[in-house]
């Protein structure tokens, strides 16, 4: 059973003879009433604040798991933007591979069809200094031809003026 303060105030106890001092009992049972309400606001009190402090306790779990799962979220997004960024560098790299070979492969081919072009150009030299040899030749032949047949005509010019 509960007992509050007015509880205590409105006790009230039967007489006999000889009994308690009434007056006494009254003030004493006033007492122990004012006293009563006194630890009954105090526990309210505390009461009070312990729900306080729960509410709080409370609020601050929440705000930890909160924390605790924003850390690990950033943690995985942290992890997969690395993972992302190697991914990405690799697959530059990857096609910076492939064009520089491909540059490579261009520039040995354009290489080649110069040096073929160079080669093609020394025969065609030689065969244009053949050919110039070959000319002047025949026109060294020539003159030679038409400086004799000069000579023969010359002499027989001369024969017929002489006879």
């Amino acid at each position: 059973m509960k007992v509050n303060p007015m509880d205590i105030q409105k006790q009230t106890f039967g007489k006999r003879w000889r009994g308690f001092d009434r007056d006494e009992v009254r003030t004493y049972l006033n007492y122990l009433a004012e006293e009563y309400a006194l630890l009954q606001r105090e526990r309210d009190s505390l009461s009070q604040e312990v729900q306080t402090f729960h509410a709080l306790l409370e609020d601050y779990r929440s705000r930890e798991t909160i924390l605790k799962n924003t850390l690990l979220t950033t943690q995985r997004l942290t992890e997969e933007m690395k993972e992302n960024a190697r991914k990405q560098a690799e697959a530059v790299e990857h096609e910076a591979e492939i064009k520089a070979d491909r540059l490579l492969e261009l520039a040995r081919n354009r290489a080649h069809e110069v040096e073929t072009s160079i080669l093609d150009l020394r025969s065609h030299r030689q065969a244009l200094r053949a050919d110039i040899r070959t000319i002047v030749d025949r026109v060294t032949h020539l003159l030679a031809l038409q400086e004799e047949a000069e000579a023969e005509d010359n002499l027989s010019f001369l024969r017929r003026h002489e006879a």
